[in-house]
Formats: C-alpha cells, structure tokens, sequence
C-alpha cells in the first residue's frame, strides 16, 4: 500500500476537486431562533469569541457557534467560490488566505501530504481560523481508520459487555499498546493532525509576517476530531462539527494528549444517532443536537450542512444569512420572510445568481 507521502495525487485541493451543490444565501429572511429551550453553546464564550470591532477599539462578545459551522463548510470550496460566500455571509472583512497556505505547505514539504485545510483571516481584527476538511478521499478514509477504529472497537466492547464501564479507565493505555504495534514510523510523520498542529504553531508564531492574535480551528468529521487533535495540542480553542473525539486515543498522538489540554480548548457538536461522532469519546465541552433526519437514514445525522442547519435554525440566523438548502434538502421550516419576496422567488434569484457567477457547478 502506498504511504501518503508516496502519492501526491493523493491530495485534492478545493479547486482540483470536482464541482459542489450552489450554496444558495439569503439576507431577506432569517430564523429568530425556537421558542423551546435553546443550545446552551448558540453562544460561545471564554476563548472561542471572535472579536468585533466597536468603534475604534476591539472587544471580545460571545459568538455564534454557527460562524465555526459555517468555516467548517468552506474547507470544502474553492477559492473563487468562498470570496462570495464569505462575502455574503460575514458582510466582508474576511479572507480566504490560499496563497499563505500553499506557501507554509512548500516551504515546510508537507504539499504531498492528504490532508487539507484551509487559512480565514480577518486582518483588521488580528484574527484566524484554521479550517480542516473532512473525508474526500481514500487517504481520508484510511486516516479515519487509523486514529479510530480501535477506539470504535474498544467501545462496542464496552458496550456490549456486562459491566462494560470498568474498562473505560484502562482503554487509553489498551490503545496505546495497540498503536504501538502497527504504527509505523512513517504514520508518525505524516499524521493528519501532525501538519495541522505544525501549521497552527507556524500561524500563532507569525509566519509570513502575520500578527494574529486570536488563531481559532474548527472542522467537520474527520476534520473535525483532526482539528480537536490539534487543538489540545497547541492550546488554541477548537470547535468541531460531528468529529470523532479525541479522548480515549489520547495517548496514541504524538505528543499525547491529556485531559486537561483537551477539555481545556475542545469542543464538539454531537447530534443524536451520529455514531461516527461519538468514536473516541466526548470532551468535557460538547453539545448534544437534535437530528430530524429519519430514523432509516443510518449516517443522515453525521452531514455537516444539516449541522449548519440545525444551528442556524435553532440558534437563530442572529443577522446571517438563511441557506436555500436547509429547507429544500434538509427539510428545515421556512424561515421568515423579511421583504416582499417569497422563499421560492428568493431562491431562485439566488440559484441564477450563483450560476451566472460560477456555470461549472451542475444543477
């Protein structure tokens, strides 16, 4: 089998890949958030606030997790696509920072190497998030396999058996054990998460010349329990959307990981019959979601954009934009309408706007 770093075809960028549904925005109707009781973490605080500026001075508020589900998202698309969306969605101000990306992973040779993220700058709030992208392709997949199954298989194990719970104290070092076995030395190196903390430090040191002070990570699925990974690792607050939790592998990363570095800067949204975000185990700062996915749609609750959607629908839009898809593919309420077009008629403007800008995506 061939090792990440023996096959650079291995990685696909955003704009290599092939084209994505439209991401349909609308800024004339929004969702006021439900009436029942909310998220407790719409709002995130202490440390994983964006800053905004008031004035002439920069304060940090409490931000919307649906900002991080947003940026987990855009992982996904390519340049030219998110100069819109980021755009539309923030109202500008934010930066799809390609070429500082391409230039670290040249200059540390890591460009041959699977795993893909991407760079959001705000520069004049001194502020970056890094995004990793979830699973595109095989090297995805075999990443996924390697960080945990094991894990998966230790907790059917406990689940399944009697008394199961008396094991959980033991199953870090079970794993560890195990790793020990059948990592090679070349895994090591090219770990997923091993770039993305290299590439997080590189950005929190000013590489390139950046000042950023507040430097963020975030991503979905595999993406996401990359970006939790790297967050313990680095001390930077991390929000992921449906990851697979990093605290029973913990000690098979290098460098471990402990406890208290991961429920320190993690954070996991988890929604109800996600089974792949419940691998590895939760951090102490996660988020149980609802899913109205039918029940028969085995992994319908592990998807990224319903996760955006249930934020966005539950949390409320909070002065962002609505999604077209949140209603036509997820089957989300209508939001309210907050002019004098129809939900349809928005959409449909919208649907001609995107293909007037971007004719390569298929209808």
């Amino acid at each position: 089998m061939l090792s990440a770093s023996q096959s650079s075809s291995a990685t696909i960028t955003a704009e290599q890949r092939g084209p994505r549904p439209p991401i349909l925005l609308l800024n004339d109707f929004y969702y006021p958030g439900v009436n029942t009781l909310a998220y407790p973490t719409c709002k995130l605080t202490k440390g994983f606030e964006f800053p905004v500026v008031d004035g002439q001075s920069a304060k940090n508020v409490s931000s919307d997790l649906g900002d991080y589900a947003f940026l987990s998202a855009m992982a996904y698309e390519r340049e030219s696509i998110n100069q819109y969306t980021l755009q539309e969605w923030f109202g500008g101000g934010v930066i799809d920072e390609v070429d500082y990306v391409k230039k670290w992973r040249e200059e540390s040779g890591t460009q041959s190497s699977p795993v893909y993220f991407k760079l959001f700058s705000a520069p004049e709030l001194n502020s970056a998030v890094v995004s990793v992208r979830g699973s595109e392709t095989m090297f995805d997949w075999l990443s996924n396999l390697h960080l945990w199954f094991a894990s998966g298989v230790a907790q059917c194990v406990k689940w399944l058996t009697p008394f199961g719970w008396i094991w959980t104290p033991i199953i870090p070092d079970l794993l560890e054990v195990v790793n020990s076995v059948v990592e090679s030395q070349k895994l090591k190196e090219q770990g997923y998460y091993v770039i993305t903390s290299q590439f997080v430090n590189a950005v929190r040191a000013g590489y390139g010349g950046a000042n950023y002070t507040n430097v963020f990570i975030t991503g979905a699925s595999l993406g996401g329990g990359v970006a939790m990974i790297s967050g313990a690792q680095t001390g930077t607050p991390t929000v992921s959307i449906s990851g697979p939790g990093p605290l029973l592998p913990r000690k098979i990363f290098h460098p471990p990981l402990t406890v208290e570095s991961i429920d320190s800067n993690v954070y996991n949204f988890i929604p109800e019959r996600d089974y792949i975000a419940r691998l590895g185990g939760r951090p102490m700062f996660y988020q149980n979601a609802m899913c109205i996915a039918s029940n028969n749609n085995l992994f319908g609750c592990h998807s990224m954009w319903r996760s955006f959607c249930e934020i966005n629908y539950r949390c409320g839009s909070n002065g962002r934009p609505v999604a077209c898809r949140c209603v036509e593919r997820f089957g989300y309420p209508k939001p309210i309408q907050n002019g004098t077009r129809t939900f349809e008629e928005a959409c449909a403007a919208a649907n001609e706007t995107w293909y007037d800008m971007f004719p390569d995506v298929p209808n």
